[in-house]
């Protein structure tokens, strides 16, 4: 079992590694876009707006064949078909591309009128469909290097892929001054590049077998997570749609900083912990052996790291955001950060419980279970964010991912043999931890800058001698795992 955390510390370290290069990019990207000389703020909303529309348009041609790779290639029951799979999902999703990428133009100029405010705007559409379905196709290589443990491999592909986006950008927008459709351009130019060196690796490296036996079993497994994908990109996006509704565009592009800064725990710890997770977690249960120590364990370590990360990008966000050439109106974003964060860590949660589910096979459950979370989101943000604005969308978002974990917890409960709770006590205590020290650092906000940047250093340094405190490590744990970690060199 040590071996198998230390693999999981590994791979997630990996994973958190590129996602860092990401966020450090991210923030160059930053620099651009929030500068209102190269792009006014409605405009960043308009962006959003494109991007969350792209999300959606990953979800439903997707078709959920990635997800299908993981777990039939997991699955020692279809170990006869293991070499044909990634082959026979990349035909079927360059199919399905084709049919989406003609949609797409066909129905460009009436999106565009709905979307931007006008049909004239229909050329945005035409790059942002490209930059769909690329991304699609580009999924199915990416899956397979998460499936073969190349943490190395993949997280060089996203990093690379960001460095192009950078370039892009300072060309398109900082060159040429192409604004918004430079920044969607660069985008798009960069996952071209990408997706093109990924299948053509997977053209070489792999087995070019189609099983056509095989379309059945992963369209029948993964169109339930198509359903459950559009119920998550309403989840993580859809609040951007119902900003724009109901109260402006500008509003929009200020959710989205706070989104994106948000992101990094998503990214660092959610995300990053999910991609290695996600492999480890199914093959253990795979060994027929397993009864969900390795989930319970996992739970109790990542809320304890992903809550300090929490804290201290919600008591950074502000000065952050000072020191680039952002417009004021950007400051607004410090108010929602933390309540996104914890979203987001609930998120994290919601990962390793419905690990168990996708183990049994039962992706009819995921399916209900993503659902119900995205219609509290919606009844939420309907009722909240008329009153709050943007705060009321990132409250609504944070229960919403709540929801979505407990409901995890209750579906790994039912029809498994594997027993996983919600981790409540953990929960509560780290929650409960980084509320109130993040409420002890609110009156700093109108103080000087060195004495609320010393003040807010201070509080987060104290939150792992409080978690020691109470008592979820203890200092025998720490001594005992930093020696394995020394051991394994």
């Amino acid at each position: 079992m040590t071996g198998i955390f230390l693999s999981l510390i590994r791979q997630s370290g990996i994973y958190a590694l590129s996602n860092i290069a990401l966020k450090a990019s991210g923030l160059v990207l930053a620099v651009v876009y929030l500068n209102p000389n190269y792009l006014p703020i409605e405009e960043f909303g308009y962006f959003s707006l494109l991007i969350v529309t792209a999300q959606f348009g990953i979800c439903v041609i997707g078709l959920g064949l990635g997800t299908g790779i993981l777990k039939f290639m997991t699955d020692p029951d279809f170990e006869e078909y293991h070499e044909a799979l990634p082959f026979t999902a990349l035909i079927v999703t360059l199919c399905v591309s084709v049919v989406a990428l003609v949609a797409f133009g066909l129905m460009a100029a009436p999106i565009a009128e709905l979307m931007l405010g006008s049909s004239a705007r229909a050329p945005l559409i035409y790059i942002m469909a490209a930059y769909t379905v690329l991304k699609v196709v580009g999924g199915i290589p990416l899956m397979l290097l998460r499936v073969q443990e190349r943490t190395g491999w993949y997280a060089v592909t996203v990093v690379g892929e960001m460095l192009m986006i950078l370039g892009g950008v300072y060309l398109l927008m900082v060159q040429m001054n192409q604004g918004l459709l430079g920044l969607l351009s660069a985008y798009a130019i960069a996952a071209c590049l990408s997706t093109t060196v990924l299948v053509t690796l997977i053209m070489v490296r792999v087995s070019w077998r189609f099983e056509q036996r095989l379309v059945r079993p992963l369209i029948r497994f993964g169109f339930p997570l198509v359903i459950a994908s559009l119920a998550g990109w309403f989840l993580n996006a859809g609040d951007r749609y119902l900003l724009l509704w109901l109260v402006d565009t500008a509003t929009v592009g200020i959710y989205e900083w706070g989104s994106r800064l948000a992101g990094t725990v998503n990214m660092l710890f959610a995300q990053s912990f999910n991609l290695a997770f996600a492999v480890i977690g199914l093959k253990s249960l795979g060994t027929k052996i397993s009864n969900g120590g390795i989930h319970q364990r996992a739970l109790r370590h990542y809320l304890i790291w992903t809550g300090w990360a929490v804290l201290g990008l919600s008591l950074c966000t502000y000065d952050l955001t000072v020191a680039l050439p952002a417009a004021d109106a950007y400051l607004q974003a410090d108010s929602i950060v933390l309540a996104l964060s914890l979203g987001f860590m609930n998120y994290g949660i919601y990962f390793v419980l419905i690990n168990v589910v996708y183990a049994a096979g039962r992706s009819v459950a995921v399916s209900f279970n993503v659902i119900g979370a995205a219609l509290i989101n919606l009844v939420l943000n309907l009722v909240m964010i008329p009153q709050l604005g943007a705060f009321g969308a990132a409250l609504s978002t944070y229960i919403a991912y709540l929801a979505l974990a407990l409901g995890s917890a209750y579906f790994a409960r039912q029809g498994t043999k594997v027993r996983v709770s919600f981790p409540w006590k953990i929960f509560i205590t780290v929650s409960g931890v980084v509320c109130g020290l993040y409420a002890l650092g609110l009156p700093s906000l109108s103080w000087p800058v060195s004495a609320r940047l010393t003040t807010r250093a201070g509080l987060i340094l104290v939150y792992p001698l409080l978690i020691m405190a109470i008592g979820l490590y203890t200092h025998a744990e720490l001594r005992a795992f930093w020696k394995r970690v020394r051991g394994r060199g």
